[in-house]
Parts: structure tokens; sequence; C-alpha cells
């Protein structure tokens, strides 16, 4: 089984060359898992390297 922490990095990774390919960098949208409705959002904010955490 892949580690679910790398999978969702990929497919985040997927989803924001996606967005910002059409020059967007915000997302919102409705999934359902489980039963449960959710929303979902997703907001992309650019950071210079100095502030990324020491241990990424």
């Amino acid at each position: 089984m892949a580690n679910f922490s790398l999978d969702l990095d990929i497919a985040l990774t997927q989803l924001t060359e996606r967005l910002l390919t059409q020059d967007q960098t915000y997302a919102k949208t409705y999934v359902m898992a489980k039963g449960q409705l959710y929303r979902t959002e997703l907001r992309l904010c650019p950071v210079s390297p100095s502030e990324l955490p020491a241990d990424l």
C-alpha cells in the first residue's frame, strides 16, 4: 500500500499545476465521503524558501 502522505502530496501537486496552468489560485467544490458532504477549498499562496519549516 502506498504512503498516504505521499499520495496526498502528489495529488495536491497535480491539482496545483492544473490550477496554475489556468491562472487560478483558488478552487472550491463539494465532495461526498462516507455518506457525508464536505466543502473542499484550496488556496495557493506563494511562499519564499525562508518561510519553509526547517524539517521539510
